[in-house]
């Protein structure tokens, strides 16, 4: 199988997923989202990469795009239709599937199936701040449109703190503003094919409230087997989101114990389960795109 993934061309990720799928005998490319150049005239699109001609490809995994996000979406459209290109996440190109890019798409879908998440208004506008604050204590966690990795998240302490967050933010279209869950740490749960297959507790370094590992947090197994309802809210949460690699964020209340999703990432970083865990994530994921190969689904 000849497999393209899009995005991260300096990650060990990616070469994990190259290592893998090599010692399976597939060939497995990898290009930036910025390679991409599509050349059209009548009757004729074709979509390439560099010297790569993407037709060849059985399967491409859009692992980050970006803002180039339409063009690559378009492209891979015509690739499926036309010559039976797997594509992985398939709901970017389903005309089943509606996408929002907007984490308020993600709130609905946990109220509608009775998913419990931090209290969280949403705002556009710092005109609406003080109304929205209504509903909250602080300490309050503000996080922008935009940020990954714990970049763009902040814990607040007062109304001029999370006034000036916002202002000082130009880029971003919308803020969340979440109840603070008093916790030590959060779980991360990795799932491939809406199955997870690992998770790890993330602990954060001393003076920081995220629990990012690319930010300094440390990392430990995670029993799955034990705690059947973790594993059960991040299956759920993946599937009902049509994320096939999915990492699932989940913090447990300090005091009551009960589970509160926080967010759910497409194209999660999985060096962290692998060192700490011992899971082959890599190797769960080359299995999950033969097994796409090789069905009739997508």
């Amino acid at each position: 199988m000849k497999i393209l993934i899009v995005g991260k061309v300096t990650s060990g990720q990616t070469n994990r997923l190259k290592e893998e799928g090599g010692r399976r005998g597939h060939i497995v490319d990898n290009c930036s989202s910025y390679d991409l150049i599509i050349r059209t005239a009548k009757n004729f699109f074709k979509p390439a990469v560099g010297g790569l001609d993407l037709q060849k490809y059985n399967l491409i995994y859009l692992l980050t795009v970006g803002e180039r996000k339409w063009e690559w979406y378009i492209s891979c459209d015509y690739l499926h239709k036309n010559f039976g290109t797997k594509i992985v996440e398939f709901k970017m190109i389903d005309p089943a599937y509606k996408v929002y890019f907007t984490p308020t798409s993600e709130l609905i879908k946990q109220i509608e199936l009775g998913i419990r998440f931090p209290k969280t208004s949403i705002v556009l506008s710092i005109k609406t701040l003080r109304e929205a604050l209504k509903d909250f204590n602080f300490p309050v966690v503000i996080k922008n449109s935009y940020g990954q990795r714990g970049l763009g998240v902040s814990k607040v302490n007062s109304y001029k703190e999370i006034k000036r967050v916002i202002l000082k933010d130009k880029a971003s279209v919308s803020f969340q503003i979440r109840e603070f869950i008093p916790n030590d740490g959060d779980i991360r749960v990795f799932t491939v094919g809406y199955r997870a297959i690992g998770a790890m507790k993330r602990t954060p370094s001393q003076g920081d409230f995220r629990s990012n590992i690319s930010r300094g947090a440390k990392g430990e197994s995670f029993d799955l087997n034990k705690n059947s309802d973790i594993r059960e809210i991040a299956e759920k949460l993946s599937r009902i989101n049509h994320t096939e690699i999915a990492g699932v964020d989940i913090m447990l209340h300090k005091k009551t114990h009960r589970a509160y999703v926080l967010e759910i990432n497409r194209g999660p970083q999985f060096r962290g389960l692998e060192e700490f865990t011992g899971v082959n994530a890599a190797l769960e994921i080359i299995k999950y795109f033969e097994l796409l190969y090789e069905s009739r689904t997508h």
